[in-house]
């Protein structure tokens, strides 16, 4: 009866252990893509072999480019956007999104207006004309 109490504990750090362990165990399996970009090409079979063969293959997900994230940008906002947007949702300079915005200005796809106010505004009018309003 005296190591009832202690049993009890004994039991949850026995538990606490083994799932510690097993964690790191397995943690070298499942790191994701930091840890398939460490592995040279000759380990990496021995390494995955234990996966599935459609798991093994898996690419390594680029960043998306700085366009396709301001088109995204664009659609979120409804096709408009100014240079505080792309600072603020982008996580970009000022200068950095000036220029990114900037260079993406062709006429057709993104066109800039200057508000009476004197606000840059950037539209994209194929995303304004999927909502309705051109």
């Amino acid at each position: 009866m005296f190591f009832f109490p202690f049993a009890f504990l004994l039991f949850l750090v026995a538990v606490f252990s083994l799932a510690r362990l097993g964690r790191r165990f397995f943690q070298r399996f499942f790191r994701g893509v930091e840890g398939e970009e460490r592995l040279e090409e000759g380990s990496r079979g021995r390494f995955l072999r234990w996966l599935p063969a459609e798991r093994q293959g898996t690419p390594v997900r680029k960043a998306p480019d700085p366009e396709a994230r301001v088109f995204r940008l664009a659609y979120k906002r409804k096709g408009r956007l100014t240079i505080s947007d792309a600072v603020v949702d982008l996580g970009l300079s000022i200068r950095q999104a000036e220029e990114l915005l900037n260079s993406l200005v062709d006429g057709l796809r993104v066109r800039m207006e200057v508000t009476p106010n004197g606000l840059e505004v950037y539209e994209f009018p194929e995303i304004i004309a999927r909502f309705g309003r051109l």
